[in-house]
């Protein structure tokens, strides 16, 4: 009976030990987050092994592609790939590396943008374009200096989009655009530095948009589609970059998830702009010395897409468990509607929801920004640090860009915004906790008798809170906003 007691024990062991074994052997090697999206999965398709060849490996890793039956995981072993620009469309797989920290993807060559400009493509390295795409498990590192051959005719000698996806274009489906399946999970992005007089603004970045999802135009043509499709980006990073996430012209039969993502050194954090009738979520981020904004969230088209908008619901944002460590002088979270004033007849305003979010705030920095915005609901979220102002509403001013000098069309209105279980305690301001400008309305605010406020608004309620006095705030103009630049295509905003 020992004997059989000791064997079984030993057993026991064996399985555990196993066990324990196949869950450090998956993708994240036991250090990334636990989530479904995140763990190894045994792979039920075919896989074809691809490893770095020392040269240049663009058309092996297309003819992999291209080749692969529907369900192919194309493994890329450790090592260094050396890939050029790459188009790939209608893939039905995954392209898979070793290890973020193992499989690097550099570029083999200079990149020729003004060909993809004269295809009325948004000019990019790597586009993906249709089908349902698992992209993971490795790094872009795109070395100092400039990317390009040429030079493009707005952004110069800068890389306007490192990675772009979206469920059609030009050559794939441009008639009968069918949604597309997109999930990128533990993928990093680490771009170089460039002279500042060759960068865009005069910022020392040499990648524009690091990740763009939404239409690959270059110019917006006849008919226009949205996009369409279930796009999830999980665990990623993305480090000295302008921007690093961008969301453009998302439709109804659109959803976006940008969760557990990181950014660091990227003036521009996550941008999400012109998408009606869909679903964004933006949770658990974080993002890291944000010069300009940490995440923004507009319905603007910037004019490009006009009448050809035609939504029927409000496009939702759902921004939780994020945290923001911005640079001083900027804002972390703004939102702003635009189309109340340049298309008041077909209008649905954003529909926001911001809760238990981080704000560690820095001189001169405001943490949530609601411009124009209508029904939007700040609860439960904690801010900390120095900061002009924890939480801001108020109209904003809204401009035609392709005028010049821009027209001004006239001044929005923010209307019903809740404002409720929100922690300033370790936040001091130079205005308020909360400041309620000349143009709100029927705002409600909620607090324990800690917060300051200031309300130059119309018919706001008021609970628990110190009223202070205050001074005129203007909401922004286009003098504050870093993308709205005249006669600029609508990547620069």
């Amino acid at each position: 009976m020992l004997m059989k007691k000791n064997l079984f024990l030993w057993f026991i062991a064996l399985v555990c030990i196993l066990a324990s074994c196949s869950k450090d052997d998956g993708l994240n090697s036991g250090m990334d987050p636990d989530n479904d999206m995140l763990k190894s999965k045994p792979v039920n398709g075919p896989m074809v092994v691809l490893p770095p060849s020392g040269g240049d490996d663009t058309d092996a890793l297309l003819d992999a592609v291209n080749s692969a039956a529907p369900g192919t995981t194309i493994q890329l072993a450790a090592g260094v790939y050396h890939i050029g620009y790459i188009e790939i469309h209608g893939f039905n797989g995954c392209i898979k590396g070793a290890g973020r920290d193992k499989t690097t993807i550099s570029p083999a060559e200079l990149i020729e943008v003004v060909p993809q400009a004269e295809r009325n493509l948004l000019p990019t390295w790597w586009r993906i374009i249709g089908g349902d795409v698992k992209l993971s498990d490795l790094a872009f590192k795109t070395g100092d200096g400039t990317l390009l051959a040429d030079a493009e005719p707005y952004y110069g000698k800068v890389l306007p989009a490192l990675l772009t996806v979206n469920n059609y274009n030009a050559d794939y489906h441009p008639n009968d655009p069918q949604p597309m399946n997109f999930d990128m999970y533990n993928v990093d992005f680490i771009c170089g530095a460039i002279d500042p007089a060759l960068g865009y603004l005069g910022e020392p970045y040499n990648v524009l948009m690091t990740f763009w999802v939404g239409m690959d135009v270059y110019w917006p043509n006849d008919p226009f589609y949205f996009t369409s499709g279930t796009y999830n980006i999980v665990n990623c990073y993305v480090e000295n970059a302008f921007q690093g996430y961008e969301a453009f012209s998302l439709g109804e039969n659109a959803v976006l998830t940008i969760d557990r993502c990181r950014t660091d050194e990227c003036p521009y954090g996550i941008f999400c702009a012109a998408s009606f009738n869909s679903k964004m979520y933006l949770t658990n981020n974080t993002l890291k010395n944000t010069k300009f904004y940490g995440i923004w969230v507009t319905d603007t088209d910037f004019g490009l897409l006009g009448n050809s908008i035609v939504p029927f619901s409000r496009c939702e944002y759902v921004i939780t468990g994020n945290t923001f460590n911005p640079l001083p002088g900027s804002i972390s979270l703004l939102m702003v509607d635009e189309r109340v004033v340049s298309y008041p007849d077909i209008y649905f305003p954003l529909l926001t929801l911001v809760k238990n979010n981080l704000f560690n705030l820095t001189e001169g920095s405001i943490g949530v920004s609601c411009m124009n915005s209508v029904d939007p609901q700040i609860r439960n979220n904690r801010f900390t640090g120095l900061a002009d102002m924890g939480v801001y509403v108020d109209g904003a001013e809204v401009y035609d860009i392709w005028t010049v000098p821009p027209t001004l069309l006239g001044m929005g209105e923010a209307k019903n915004a809740l404002i409720l279980g929100n922690n300033f305690s370790g936040l001091t301001t130079t205005e308020g906790d909360i400041v309620l400008g000349e143009n709100s309305f029927d705002c409600t605010l909620v607090g324990n008798g800690k917060e300051s406020v200031i309300d130059l608004g119309t018919n706001n309620k008021i609970v628990g809170m110190k009223m202070m006095p205050g001074g005129n705030h203007a909401g922004p103009t286009i003098r504050d906003n870093f993308r709205m630049m005249p006669n600029m295509r609508h990547h620069a905003h």
